[in-house]
C-alpha cells in the first residue's frame, strides 16, 4: 500500500508559494499559484495540486516557462486576448475568465483568449470562478504543452494533446454544476504521479508504439502514446477543443520566446450570462432542481447515490477539513524541489502519515 502524507492546507499553501517564489515567480502570483494548487488538492485532483510543484521547477530548468513574467491584456476588444508570457499561466487564465465574465455580464455573451501560456492548472476553478459571477461557462485548452501526446483513434503515435475541455452552470445553492475533464483516457497529472509512484494505471489509457493498448505509465517515455476516452467519441470531441483552443485563437501567432513544448497552446473561454434569456432567479431555481432530480434516481448495485457533476469535488472539500493528503513518493519530490531553490526552511512538519 502507497503511504501517503496529510499537510495542513495553510502549510502546504505556504509551502507551494515558497518554492513558487524561488523558482522566481513574482510574489502575489507565486501565493495565487498556491492557493490554485493546494484547492486542486482539497476538492480531489491531487493529479493537479502541489505534486506538479516538482514538474514546475524542471520546466524553469529547461527554460520552458519564464517564471518571472507576468501577464498582460494584449486586446482589449469584443473578443480580448491576454498573454501569459510563457509564465506559469494560473493567474493569466483568471483574468482571462474574469474578461469574459464581465463580457457577459454586460452583453450576454463573453469570449477570451489566452496565448503564450504555460500549465493552467485546473480548468475546473475558472469555471467554477465564473459561476460564481453568475456566468455559465465553458473552457477550451488546445496544443496545450505542444506534444503530440495523444493517438487518434485507430492510430499508433501521438498526434494531439490531452485537450481538456470544462463547462459549468451555476445553482440556487451556490454550488454549481461543473464538469472537467481530459479528452485522453487519463489526465496527463495521474499518468506521472503513477510513474513516479511505480503503479500501473487502472485502466489501458494507453498505447505501446504498435498501437497496443497498456495500463502501463512509463510508456511515454519509451515511444508510447496515451489514448482519447470513449474511443471515436473522446477522439471527435479532443479535435473539437483543438479547433476550438488552437484553431480558432490562433495561439501560435504569438509563438516568440518561451520553451518549445508550449508554442501551440491556446485557452478558449466562452460565457453565457444565466439571466440572458429569463429571471435569474428561476434558471438557478430549475438547475438546482435538476440536481435533486438527478439524486433521486435510484442507484443500481455498488452505488450509494447517483451524483450530478461538481459533486465528487464539493464532497471532497467538505471531507478535506483543511487538510491534503499526497503520496509519500510525491511528497519526497516536493521536498527536493523545495531544497533545490532554497525553500528548505518552509517544508512543514506533516499532520500525519497513513
Amino acid at each position: 500500500m502507497t503511504t501517503s502524507v496529510e499537510l495542513a492546507s495553510s502549510d502546504a499553501i505556504d509551502l507551494a508559494a515558497a518554492v513558487m517564489a524561488g523558482l522566481g515567480t513574482p510574489g502575489d502570483m507565486a501565493r495565487e499559484i498556491a492557493e490554485h494548487l493546494v484547492d486542486a488538492d482539497l476538492v480531489g485532483h491531487g493529479s493537479h495540486g502541489i505534486s506538479r510543484l516538482p514538474s514546475y521547477a524542471r520546466y524553469v530548468d529547461d527554460k520552458q516557462v519564464v517564471a518571472g513574467a507576468r501577464p498582460q491584456v494584449l486586446t482589449d476588444t469584443t473578443s480580448p486576448t491576454v498573454s501569459a508570457e510563457w509564465g506559469f499561466s494560473h493567474v493569466a487564465a483568471r483574468i482571462t475568465t474574469d474578461l469574459a465574465c464581465e463580457q457577459a455580464r454586460s452583453g450576454g455573451l463573453g469570449l477570451a483568449g489566452l496565448v503564450r501560456s504555460t500549465h493552467v492548472g485546473r480548468l475546473g476553478a475558472y469555471i467554477e470562478r465564473a459561476a460564481a459571477a453568475d456566468c455559465i461557462a465553458m473552457a477550451f485548452v488546445g496544443g496545450m504543452g505542444g506534444s503530440r501526446l495523444v493517438a487518434p483513434f485507430g492510430g499508433r503515435s501521438g498526434l494531439l494533446s490531452t485537450n481538456p475541455i470544462a463547462a459549468g452552470f451555476p445553482t440556487a445553492s451556490g454550488k454549481p454544476m461543473v464538469v472537467d475533464f481530459s479528452t485522453a483516457a487519463a489526465p496527463i497529472g495521474k499518468i506521472m504521479v503513477a510513474a513516479m509512484e511505480g503503479r500501473r494505471m487502472p485502466t489501458e489509457s494507453l498505447v505501446d508504439a504498435e498501437g497496443r493498448p497498456s495500463d502501463d505509465p512509463t510508456l511515454l517515455e519509451r515511444g508510447g502514446s496515451m489514448r482519447t476516452f470513449g474511443d471515436h467519441k473522446g477522439f471527435g470531441l479532443a479535435v473539437l477543443v483543438e479547433l476550438l483552443g488552437r484553431v480558432l485563437l490562433g495561439p501560435e501567432r504569438f509563438g516568440d520566446g518561451g520553451g518549445p513544448i508550449f508554442k501551440r497552446q491556446g485557452l478558449l473561454i466562452l460565457t453565457v450570462a444565466a439571466d440572458s434569456f429569463r429571471g435569474l432567479s428561476d434558471v438557478l431555481a430549475e438547475a438546482e432542481q435538476l440536481r435533486d432530480d438527478i439524486h433521486a434516481v435510484s442507484p443500481a448495485q455498488g452505488f450509494q447515490q447517483v451524483l450530478a457533476p461538481g459533486d465528487p469535488e464539493q464532497r471532497a472539500r467538505e471531507r478535506s477539513g483543511d487538510r491534503i493528503a499526497i503520496s509519500e513518493g510525491a511528497w519526497n519530490a516536493i521536498q527536493d524541489a523545495a531544497a533545490r531553490v532554497g525553500a528548505a526552511d518552509r517544508i512543514p512538519q506533516p499532520v500525519s502519515l497513513n
